[in-house]
């Protein structure tokens, strides 16, 4: 009898925050894939609501202190935007995002290789 209680009390928890803080339920933000050689592409997913205006995506990194603009709909719903990486220096990225009525959305990270995915430096002998 207890366990029910409980489940009763975490289901009633969670409904009551999503009630109370709709953007923290939706605050997600992802980048695919986590892993591009210089010059790909990475997707950034942020599933603001499209409605509430832009998403803003700040990538910070290496070289990168940079914000994207995202107008348009994600697939799944939310927004997306896509980032080239030509001219990134190698290493790990971080994606913050906030909607356009300024809830922040979270953070992702990405890391940018070599093209060909040989290691930094493993020029042989």
């Amino acid at each position: 009898m207890k366990a029910k209680t409980l489940t009763v009390s975490a289901a009633l928890g969670v409904g009551l925050g999503t009630l109370l803080f709709p953007a923290a339920a939706l605050a997600v933000t992802t980048v695919s894939p986590a892993t591009t050689p210089v010059g790909g592409t990475v997707v950034l997913t942020t599933s603001c609501n499209p409605n509430s205006g832009d998403a803003i995506f700040r990538v910070t990194g290496p070289d990168r202190d940079q914000n994207v603009r995202s107008t348009t709909a994600a697939a799944g719903g939310g927004l997306s935007a896509e980032l080239f990486t030509a001219g990134f220096t190698l290493g790990t990225y971080t994606v913050a995002a906030t909607c356009g009525d300024g809830t922040d959305a979270g953070s992702a990270t990405f890391t940018v290789t070599p093209i060909g995915g040989a290691p930094a430096g493993d020029g042989g002998t």
